[in-house]
């Protein structure tokens, strides 16, 4: 791959990498509810700063979820534009893979990691992975849960394998929720967000063997159907993650 652009807008983070000549132009910002401002901007920065036009792409990555609704929808477009406009594939990638990944940057000697992100309503999406020497593996799909059924499976999926565990996004689940099970250390990480240039490092060596994909299929991963999401609209100052 010769120019890959990656962009995640999954969470009130807008994050965009363009790798190109062996160099990695990066723009990241944290402003919620911003995305459809910022989104477009650092795109033409990051390319400008590598000498590029959108014609020059090879590949789309982008955070397909799950996340905020509005942001996953965001990223799912611009980058179905592009790529239909200039006929390159796309991939997308696990928002809460790309959590792991960027946990594991800052503590790469842990087990496993767990993923949660905010989703409202009293609910967590997560999962659980695993620690490989290419990149973290799932051990099971996203899932959309309340904290107290997550505390539950995480049991049952991660007591088997003693170690360091990372907890990324701990606040969401509480101490009194939080598994202790036997040869487990278990270390709360709070302030992890997506990265795109942790994105592009996972989705990079899958584009090269061949992983991408018609630009028909950059959709976006919700796990909550539209309806429920509705019910959402009301942007009271407390919601601790916009949409």
């Amino acid at each position: 791959m010769q120019a890959v652009l990656a962009l995640d807008t999954s969470t009130d983070v807008c994050s965009v990498a363009l790798e190109h000549g062996g160099r990695v132009h990066f723009r990241h910002q944290l402003e919620a509810r911003a995305h459809n401002r910022l989104l477009l901007p650092m795109i033409e920065e990051v390319l400008a700063e590598a000498g590029l036009l959108p014609s020059d792409l090879d590949a789309l990555v982008f955070g397909r979820g799950p996340g905020s609704f509005t942001g996953l929808r965001i990223a799912a477009a611009v980058t179905q534009a592009l790529a239909w406009a200039h006929d390159v594939p796309v991939l997308g990638v696990s928002s809460l893979e790309v959590l792991a990944a960027e946990a594991l940057q800052r503590v790469p000697a842990a087990t496993g990691v767990i993923t949660l992100i905010d989703a409202r309503m009293g609910e967590c999406y997560w999962n659980v992975f695993a620690v490989t020497s290419a990149a973290p593996e799932a051990l099971g799909e996203d899932g959309l849960d309340a904290p107290t059924a997550i505390s539950v499976q995480l049991e049952a999926r991660c007591a088997a394998q003693a170690g360091m565990w990372l907890l990324v996004g701990a606040e969401l689940l509480p101490e009194s929720l939080r598994p202790a099970w036997q040869g487990c250390e278990l270390i709360a990480m709070d302030a992890v967000m997506p990265n795109a240039r942790t994105l592009l490092t996972l989705a990079t060596p899958r584009l090269r063997v061949g992983e991408g994909r018609p630009a028909s299929e950059a959709v976006p991963v919700y796990l909550r159907d539209a309806s429920r999401w509705r019910q959402l609209d009301d942007p009271s100052p407390d919601r601790r993650v916009s949409e």
